[in-house]
């Protein structure tokens, strides 16, 4: 039987996240979300938060270089810069005045699982070819519905909620709001020994 979906954050009704919105944060710096195909429909996937919850981002789904050929000829017109902790990137530490802070006018999100990202690096060399940027240190990990593949992995959400703290010295609380919210809709209907594998951590 297919799932009643809210109208409006277009989760099943039963795990509506709309009580935890609040007002989209004004982003300077635009988003764009390349998104594994295997992701869009994963109940637990944080893109759908971000896209309700930020005012500039875009969301394209693929894999080939084929898939994000319309997107690649848009970043040729921005100054853009890939989220990636490459060895060349360049570490975010703290909100930083713009005279100190590279230029970055759209920043490009990969959302996939480690394996999935690689795959798509491996399709799109010309990702490799922007500029990377990364972080010096990470905020804890919020985002315990979901295993973390590696010991520094942050859901797209944190990723993107902690750049934009950095570089536009926004505040993530709206977004871990969000998260926060979607995880207590995700677990309150699990049975309470499955509930506390999840949350033992927090």
């Amino acid at each position: 039987m297919k799932r009643t979906l809210c109208n409006h954050c277009h989760f099943p009704e039963q795990t509506c996240v709309c009580n935890f919105l609040g007002e989209p944060l004004k982003n300077h710096c635009k988003i764009v979300v390349l998104q594994h195909p295997s992701e869009v429909k994963v109940a637990k996937n944080t893109v759908r938060l971000l896209s309700l919850q930020l005012s500039n981002i875009e969301v394209v789904v693929g894999e080939s270089e084929t898939d994000f050929a319309q997107v690649r000829e848009q970043l040729h017109t921005s100054r853009c810069a890939l989220l990636y902790p490459s060895e060349s990137a360049a570490a975010l530490s703290a909100p930083t005045e713009k005279v100190n802070r590279p230029v970055i006018e759209t920043l490009v999100v990969l959302d996939g699982t480690w394996k999935k990202v690689h795959k798509m690096l491996m399709l799109n060399p010309w990702l490799m070819g922007l500029p990377h940027v990364s972080f010096t240190n990470l905020p804890k990990n919020q985002y315990h519905i979901r295993k973390a593949e590696q010991a520094f992995s942050l859901s797209t959400l944190e990723a993107t909620a902690h750049f934009l703290h950095l570089y536009e010295a926004a505040s993530p609380e709206p977004l871990y709001r969000a998260l926060a919210g979607m995880i207590e809709q995700q677990t309150r209907l699990m049975p309470e020994h499955v509930k506390q594998r999840y949350l033992r951590d927090e």
